[in-house]
């Protein structure tokens, strides 16, 4: 009696793990992920992996993000810059919604454009959407740079 007991019990308590189980999915922390890779353009001119890859980071509330890029980067008002700083709004498993400080775009409305960060192809990859935009885009592919070989 007391080894079926047991076996219940066991049972009962590895049902809910096994179903919690899934498939592989992107990361379980988008911000850790995000922070502890580096990031490039695909297809932009000397924005490669290889040339000038970027950054992710956030201060501990996660309620700030920086963008740094290796060396110098021209942004999208035509000035040479380095860094982009934003404060997040909100997030979920697959995405960051953020306003990049100084946001000089504005939506039809009129109000300053926010923009969602949209992890995708399981955390390889992320592009930028914005929230007044519909249906969801994808705009702006950035891929994870592989990290070096090992030189031994």
């Amino acid at each position: 009696m007391r080894s079926h007991l047991a076996s219940a019990v066991l049972l009962s308590l590895a049902l809910p793990v096994a179903a919690q189980e899934t498939g592989p999915t992107g990361p379980a922390d988008i911000f850790a992920h995000l922070a502890a890779n580096r990031w490039a353009f695909p297809n932009v001119q000397d924005m490669h992996c290889d040339e000038n890859p970027h950054t992710v980071t956030f201060n501990e509330e996660r309620s700030l993000s920086w963008f740094t890029w290796d060396g110098p980067m021209v942004n999208y008002l035509g000035e040479t810059d380095q860094e982009g700083v934003y404060d997040v709004i909100e997030s979920d498993a697959d995405s960051i919604t953020m306003y990049l400080h100084g946001e000089q775009r504005r939506t039809d409305a009129g109000s300053p454009v926010i923009w969602i960060l949209r992890l995708i192809e399981d955390g390889e990859a992320y592009c930028w959407d914005r929230t007044d935009w519909s249906p969801p885009r994808c705009t702006h592919l950035h891929i994870r740079c592989k990290p070096p070989a090992p030189i031994s």
